[in-house]
């Protein structure tokens, strides 16, 4: 994975996530149009191709088809935006400070599950106190 998608390739991708089995172009243009938007045929074969070609898709061929599926789950495309995003910062802390300040209580809550479930460390709160932030000015 290169970069973020784009939004028609976040649309797309979120019904081939959203699916179970491989997807053919129609079916996913016709589940893309049970929202309010509807992408003509061509439109939605040109985004899966693209897709496909940057590693995001993989397909095989089915009858005179090709049917694709996601290469990488959400979950996994999440984590790799907020990796790639912590390897521009001169200053992990401050930038999981600044992550932590915005995350609601249910998103706090998922992230205590989670280290709870990798076992990285006992969650006692996600409490951050200032001698805990390194500034640099």
């Amino acid at each position: 994975m290169t970069r973020e998608l784009g939004e028609l390739e976040n649309a797309v991708m979120t019904v081939v996530w959203g699916n179970k089995s491989p997807m053919n172009v129609r079916e996913t243009m016709e589940a893309l149009g049970k929202g309010d938007r509807v992408l003509a045929y061509t439109t939605v074969a040109s985004v899966m191709v693209n897709l496909h070609a940057k590693g995001w898709l993989r397909r095989t061929v089915e009858g005179r088809a090709f049917s694709y599926a996601a290469v990488c789950t959400r979950a996994e495309y999440a984590a790799d935006l907020v990796r790639r995003a912590l390897e521009h910062s001169d200053d992990a802390t401050a930038s999981f400070v600044a992550l932590l300040s915005g995350m609601s209580q249910d998103q706090r809550k998922a992230l205590e599950a989670a280290l709870r479930i990798t076992g990285e460390s006992e969650p006692r709160g996600l409490e951050v106190s200032s001698s805990d932030i390194r500034r640099t000015t």
